[in-house]
């Protein structure tokens, strides 16, 4: 049960971006900005606290409220909770959070996986899942989606992660026609080969761009990825079918859940 209706504008009593929440945007929020200078701070729209313990006021939902209520001056309603809940679970009516949300709440605690994960996507300008996915080993944000959402998340395999993103991003930035999910799966599929040479694929590429184009499936991918790899070379290598083997040995090596 909750405690009664409070108000306040000692703002300093409060507390936000602690790492429970969403960081703060108010440049998103622009819409809420004008209905407070509108309406003024409603009662019936109060903002949810937790104590800490030590005199400050947790804002657990409602921290965009507080910032524009500093703002425009104006007094701050707010209800006290017994419950220390988690207001990721909560708070879904606004707006879903995406991946990125719970990156920056787990990086904000203290997390230090998470931070490398934000780090590692912003690297390589890659999509929080895709990255985080990467970074844990696998292919697929599915296989890492309930660790990652309740804070448990892990870095197992830095190295190819680093490996597929040191492939994907130079080829992109050659043509960005072939940016897909699908060439990024192919990218995957080859830095598992054992012997597999980064360099070589990348000077092949740069020598015959009309090469690249963007095909529907990985395996279209990876038949041009091998064109790319044998281009003016002797010695040709069948990466296509290395490629696949390479991701069946490793499926099948995989312990059952």
């Amino acid at each position: 049960m909750s405690e009664r209706l409070m108000s306040t504008r000692n703002y300093g009593s409060f507390k936000s971006n602690h790492g429970d929440n969403r960081l703060l945007n108010l440049d998103e929020h622009n819409a809420l900005l004008a209905s407070m200078k509108e309406y003024g701070f409603l009662k019936s729209f109060p903002i949810s606290v937790v104590s800490n313990g030590s005199g400050k006021l947790i804002v657990k939902d409602g921290q965009h409220r507080l910032a524009f209520a500093e703002k425009l001056g104006l007094t701050v309603y707010y209800v006290e909770e017994k419950m220390n809940f988690d207001v990721a679970k909560v708070n879904k009516s606004t707006k879903i959070w995406v991946p990125k949300d719970y990156a920056q709440k787990f990086a904000a605690s203290g997390i230090k996986s998470y931070q490398e994960g934000l780090d590692f996507a912003e690297q390589y300008k890659l999509p929080i899942g895709i990255a985080f996915s990467l970074l844990a080993g696998y292919t697929e944000y599915t296989n890492v989606r309930k660790h990652f959402k309740n804070g448990t998340f892990k870095i197992k395999d830095r190295a190819w992660a680093e490996a597929v993103a040191n492939v994907y991003t130079p080829l992109i930035a050659l043509s960005k026609a072939i940016r897909s999910t699908r060439l990024l799966e192919a990218c995957m599929a080859v830095c598992r080969v054992p012997n597999f040479d980064s360099k070589r694929l990348l000077r092949g590429a740069e020598l015959c761009r009309e090469k690249l184009v963007p095909y529907s499936t990985r395996d279209a991918y990876l038949e041009m990825l091998e064109a790319v790899y044998n281009f003016r070379r002797q010695q040709l290598v069948g990466l296509k079918s290395a490629a696949i083997m390479a991701m069946r040995d490793r499926a099948a090596a995989k312990p059952k859940k």
